[in-house]
Formats: structure tokens, sequence, C-alpha cells
């Protein structure tokens, strides 16, 4: 086999592998519970520039029946473009988390609003909908099954919040409120968001369980 054929079959199965690890983790943290950051983006941080680099490569070589002969230069370049790529698709992933959250939760939402102004006792969390996708998403921040959360109310307004995902030990917040009517989600480290929230709340009442 020439060095041609070789490089060729080589970028090829490279392109294989990384495109693989890429797609299986976009489609890993679309379908996970919603997070603010995740240790996954460092498999985008490291995945991405090869792939770029790769594709690029093969190409060059398909298109001119050549090696590509500036490597060094490509790697900077693909590097710095595929860190860009890496947050764009983190970005991507935490929007399709919260669509699928929003379409799967909706059965618990329509409950809440028609049992208001008085939400508390009833099991929100066991809709078919909402447990078959909690069994999907990611364990490791709920409870037997089903995200840690509480109920807030006040008059026909209520939140509801949940313990979400992040890159460091220090979590997020996960809510929808009735007033917005939409899901929404902070790193617990953003001091301000937090107190902003927890200002909101003081003007509200908590059910004693949220199941």
């Amino acid at each position: 086999m020439d060095e041609y054929k070789k490089s060729l079959v080589v970028n090829w199965i490279l392109l294989v592998i990384y495109s693989s690890i890429n797609i299986y983790t976009i489609y890993s943290l679309s379908h996970s519970w919603p997070n603010k950051g995740s240790l996954s983006w460092f498999l985008f941080i490291f995945f991405c520039p090869p792939f770029l680099y790769h594709f690029i490569t093969i190409s060059y070589t398909l298109a001119t029946t050549e090696n590509f002969r500036w490597k060094k230069r490509l790697r900077l370049g693909t590097l710095i473009i595929g860190v860009l790529l890496a947050g764009g698709l983190l970005s991507y992933t935490q929007k399709s988390s919260l669509r699928k959250l929003n379409r799967a939760y909706f059965p618990m939402i329509k409950a809440l609003n028609e049992n208001m102004p008085m939400p508390c006792g009833y099991n929100y969390l066991q809709t078919p909908k909402v447990v078959t996708y909690n069994g999907k998403t990611n364990r490791m921040i709920m409870k037997e099954g089903k995200p840690i959360g509480e109920l807030w109310y006040k008059k026909k307004r209520f939140i509801v919040s949940f313990l979400g995902g992040s890159v460091d030990i220090d979590g997020s917040t996960l809510f929808y409120d009735s007033e917005i009517q939409q899901w929404q989600i902070f790193h617990n480290d953003n001091l301000q968001m937090k107190q902003q929230f927890n200002n909101t709340l003081l003007k509200f009442q908590k059910c004693d369980s949220f199941e």
C-alpha cells in the first residue's frame, strides 16, 4: 500500500472513531436530565478538534490525490475552531434536553394548573410520561428514580424546582414558573440568580412533599 492510500485509510478510521464519540456524546447529553455544564463537555474538547482535522485532511486528499502538507497549521486552526464548536455543541445539547423535559413534563404542568390554588397532595411525578422520561435520564441526581424537587405556590401562581446537574459538585437549579410558563436553569454558583430565586420564594407557600 503506497503512502497516499495508507494515509487515507488511517484518516478514515480516525474520522469514524471521532465522529462516533461526538455523536454519542451529543445524543447522551440531549437525552439526559438538564444540566448547567457537564463533564461530557471535555469529550467535545478532546474529540471535536481531531474530528475537524481528519475531516479536512480527507477532503483535501480526495480532492487533490495528495497528502496534506501544512499539518501543523491545520492542527492549530482545528484546535481553535474545535474548542468553539465544543462550546456550541454543549449549548445545543443543554437546550435540547430542556425541550425534551418540557414535552415529557407537560402533563405534570397541566395537572398543577388544574389543581391551583391548592396544588399539594397529588402524585404529579407518577404520570406515565413523566415516569418514562425519568427512567431514561441521569439517575445520579435522582432519588428512587424520581428527581429531587419542591413545589411552591401563591394564589394562581406556582413554582416547581428540581436539582439540576453541573460540571462540578455545586449543581444547578432547574425550575418552572407558571407566570413565565417556561423551564429555566441556573448554576448554583450564580449568586445573583440564586438570591433572586430565593427572594421570590419568600412570598410563596411550600408543599410538605412533592411526588
